[in-house]
């Protein structure tokens, strides 16, 4: 081991959240002197932090891991990734001796009956938070600004990006509250208006209710009613309310 190197572990595993085992497979490292080196295996229970594809998060969260690699050449070229995605590879915290899996059990059971009230309260934030195209949007907001923290310009950033520079510049001018209002439906505030209607009347037309919304918020619906109409549409399929 060289002077400025350190050993490291590679882990892989699955999040244990409320509704199950995550089906994504991760990796996370564990470095040499850590206290549970030497104790974490393939069967292993560990804290760490929440990550969803390429967006790490220090919400703290729950893994079990699937398989751990000592292999001086496999750890390095794991390692050597690190540079060239621009993150790293979330680390272990502590390996749960004696975890209990019928505590996991129970939290699956009380996340369901969780889910049957999200549904009839019809609330989708967990699901929007989690849209491809929102992380697709939060890799490129984050890529961006990591070259500008480089030192690139926009032209040069706009090349390697593969976008134009109009773009480039709306994400480097964007705050993280307005890129998250960005990615997110500007509709949803309408949703439990919507749904009232559709429970009260599941033959109500489209245009009813956006009359009806437009009065209730002084004719200052966000979108056009085309984009409207699809969203209503959206909501019907999903809580399966067809007009008979």
């Amino acid at each position: 081991m060289s002077g400025n190197e350190v050993d490291y572990k590679i882990v892989q595993g699955h999040y244990l959240l409320g509704g199950g085992q995550e089906a994504n497979k991760y990796e996370f490292k564990i470095y040499h002197g850590h206290p549970d080196f030497e104790k974490i295996t393939g069967d292993s229970v560990c804290w760490t932090f929440y990550q969803a594809e390429d967006i790490l998060t220090p919400i703290p969260a729950i893994i079990r891991v699937q398989g751990v690699f000592s292999e001086r050449n496999i750890v390095r070229v794991k390692l050597a990734k690190e540079q060239q995605r621009g993150y790293p590879i979330l680390p272990i915290v502590k390996v749960i001796d004696d975890f209990d899996f019928e505590l996991l059990e129970y939290m699956f059971a009380v996340h369901n009956r969780f889910q049957s009230d999200l549904s009839r309260l019809g609330y989708d934030g967990a699901a929007k938070d989690l849209d491809p195209r929102n992380l697709k949007k939060a890799r490129v907001q984050r890529e961006i600004h990591r070259l500008r923290h480089d030192g690139k310009g926009t032209r040069t950033i706009a090349e390697i990006m593969g976008i134009s520079r109009n773009t480039v510049k709306k994400y480097l001018q964007l705050t993280t509250k307005e890129f998250l209002s960005e990615t997110n439906d500007p509709l949803r505030e309408y949703q439990r208006d919507i749904l009232e209607h559709l429970y009260a009347d599941h033959r109500v037309s489209t245009r009813h209710i956006y009359n009806e919304l437009q009065k209730k918020y002084d004719n200052n619906i966000k979108g056009s009613y085309r984009r409207f109409e699809r969203y209503v549409k959206k909501i019907r399929e999903k809580h399966k309310i067809e007009r008979d």
